[in-house]
C-alpha cells in the first residue's frame, strides 16, 4: 500500500530553503535519500516516491513543497516478479535446450537405420509380402519424425517473445492449408463450405494462425465419420466487443462428454484410432490465450464438432 509519510512547506528566499538545503536537512534527521531509495538511520529499507511542488501565495512569496510516498510494498513485489520471470524463462530455456538436443539425438540414429534398410531392399528380392513390411517400416520412419517435429514445435513457439503481427487474408491462408493437406484428403469426399465476408482479414502472427487453423482442419479430417461424406464450414464473423470469431464445424464422429473438458490438455486425445500424441489443442489453445484471446468446444457423439476461436482486435 502507498502512503504519505513526510509532507513540509518550506519558504524560499535568496540564501535559504532550496531544495537541497531540505534534502540535507532530512539526512540530518536520521534518513539519507538516494533517487528514490532511502536507508533510515534505524537500519530499515524504504523504496519511496518523491514529488516537488512549488507555489506562491498572496504576498508573492514563492513556497516549496515536497511529497514523499512510501512504495515499499510495491517495489518489493515488482523485484520478485522480476525473479520469478527470470527464474521461469530459465527453466524454459532448459527445457527447450532438452528437447532439442533429444530432438537432435533421435533423428540420427532413425535416419541411418532408414539407411540401412533402403540398402537391404536393393539388395534382396522384394516379394510382395516382404515390400509390405518394408512400406509399413518406411511409414513407422516418418511417424516417428512427424512426432519429434511436434515436440520441437512446442519449444519454438515458446521461444518467441515478441510475435510479429500482420493483416491475413484468412481465405487466401486457408487455400494454403488445405493445398498443403491435400496427400491426406485424395480419397476422401469432403466439402469445404467457407464465408469470410463478415471479417475478411485477421489481425495475427501468420505462423501461429497457420498452426490453430492447420491443427483444427487435420483434427477434422482425421476424426471424420465412416457413415457419412465430410463436410467442414469455416467461417469468421466481427463480434460486439474486441474479438473477431473464426469457426469451424464438422459433421464428424464428434466428442464425448466427459472428454470435452480435458481436450485441450497435453497429451490428450478423444479417440485412438489414428496416430497423435494429443498436443495438438493444447498447443492451440497456448498460443490464442498467449494473444488475449480465447477458444470454445460444442460437441455431440454422432453429431460432429464446432470450434470457436475468438481473435483479439
Amino acid at each position: 500500500m502507498i502512503k504519505t509519510f513526510l509532507f513540509s512547506l518550506l519558504k524560499k528566499t535568496e540564501k535559504d530553503a532550496v531544495p537541497e538545503k531540505e534534502l540535507l536537512r532530512t539526512i540530518s534527521t536520521g534518513s539519507s535519500l538516494d533517487n528514490n531509495y532511502i536507508l533510515h538511520k534505524n537500519g530499515s529499507e524504504l523504496w519511496v516516491h518523491g514529488e516537488n511542488i512549488y507555489t506562491k501565495d498572496d504576498n508573492n512569496r514563492t513556497f516549496f513543497i515536497k511529497l514523499i510516498q512510501d512504495i515499499s510494498e510495491q517495489k518489493f513485489l515488482e523485484l520478485e516478479l522480476q525473479q520469478r520471470n527470470s527464474d521461469l524463462k530459465k527453466i524454459i530455456n532448459d527445457r527447450n535446450n532438452f528437447i532439442y538436443t533429444v530432438s537432435h539425438d533421435l533423428i540420427s540414429p532413425i535416419n541411418s537405420i532408414e539407411g540401412i534398410v533402403r540398402y537391404l531392399e536393393s539388395e534382396i528380392s522384394v516379394s510382395s509380402e516382404s515390400k509390405f513390411f518394408i512400406e509399413k517400416i518406411y511409414h513407422l520412419f516418418e511417424s516417428f519424425r512427424n512426432r519429434i517435429r511436434e515436440l520441437s514445435s512446442i519449444a519454438r513457439e515458446q521461444e518467441t517473445e515478441k510475435i510479429q503481427v500482420e493483416d491475413i487474408k484468412i481465405d487466401e491462408l486457408t487455400e494454403e492449408i488445405l493445398t498443403d493437406l491435400k496427400d491426406n484428403t485424395q480419397n476422401i469426399n469432403i466439402e469445404f463450405k467457407k464465408d469470410f465476408k463478415d471479417a475478411p482479414i485477421i489481425k495475427f502472427s501468420k505462423k501461429n494462425l497457420r498452426s490453430i487453423l492447420t491443427n483444427l482442419l487435420s483434427n477434422a479430417i482425421k476424426y471424420r465419420s465412416p457413415d457419412r461424406d465430410l463436410i467442414i464450414r469455416i467461417a469468421t464473423k466481427k463480434m460486439e466487443g474486441a474479438y473477431i470469431l473464426l469457426t469451424v464445424q464438422d459433421n464428424g464422429l464428434g466428442i464425448k462428454k466427459e472428454d470435452q473438458e480435458h481436450i485441450f490438455e497435453m497429451y490428450t486425445r478423444s479417440h485412438h484410432h489414428v496416430e497423435g500424441l494429443g498436443m495438438g489443442m493444447a498447443i492451440v489453445k497456448r498460443i490464442i490465450e498467449n494473444e488475449g484471446g480465447k477458444i470454445e468446444l460444442e460437441s455431440k457423439t454422432g453429431i460432429g464438432t464446432t470450434f470457436k476461436v475468438y481473435f483479439p482486435i
